[in-house]
């Protein structure tokens, strides 16, 4: 038991900033929902759509399969973050809850909708609406890659020689 409250106690942050995307990503698509708003004219707006698919719409109609694949994923993330040993650093102190929290808040959706609420539109290019959550999982993704390259693997290196 006295493990159980080290663990929570050394990863109190991660909670923390994981539970606040959530948070934040199920109230944008609540407050969001059937809503368009054009916040700079030819720039940005919110643009309601529900996404049956992943990113871009890849598989979409697969929800089941999509749920299947956020759960797994979502495991193997949390085990390599607490099975593999990294130097803490801000970087990673970030990425993991961001991905963590940005993969549950679209996984609730899949589970309890069977879409995916998007609604961020970049009027001033073609590409995909996306949300909240997804946002999240890019920023977690690029910080944890570049912790990854340019701290972790740098403090390897550095080991060998």
């Amino acid at each position: 038991m006295e493990k159980l409250k080290t663990y929570f106690k050394s990863n109190y942050i991660f909670y923390i900033i994981a539970t606040v995307v959530i948070a934040l990503d199920l109230l944008t698509k609540h407050l969001l929902t059937n809503k368009h708003i054009v916040l700079i004219e030819g720039v940005v707006s919110f643009y309601y759509s529900e996404n049956t698919g992943a990113a871009f719409s890849m598989f979409s109609n697969n929800t089941i399969l999509l749920i299947f694949v956020s759960v797994f994923l979502l495991i193997a993330i949390i085990l390599f973050k607490n099975l593999v040993k990294h130097k803490p650093h801000i970087l990673f102190t970030f990425a993991y809850p961001l991905i963590i929290g940005g993969a549950i808040g679209n996984l609730f959706d899949r589970i309890f909708l069977g879409y995916v609420r998007d609604f961020v539109s970049l009027d001033f290019i073609n590409f995909a609406i996306f949300n909240f959550a997804d946002t999240c999982l890019c920023i977690g993704f690029v910080l944890l890659a570049i912790y990854l390259v340019f701290v972790d693997f740098k403090d390897e290196k550095n080991k060998v020689n």
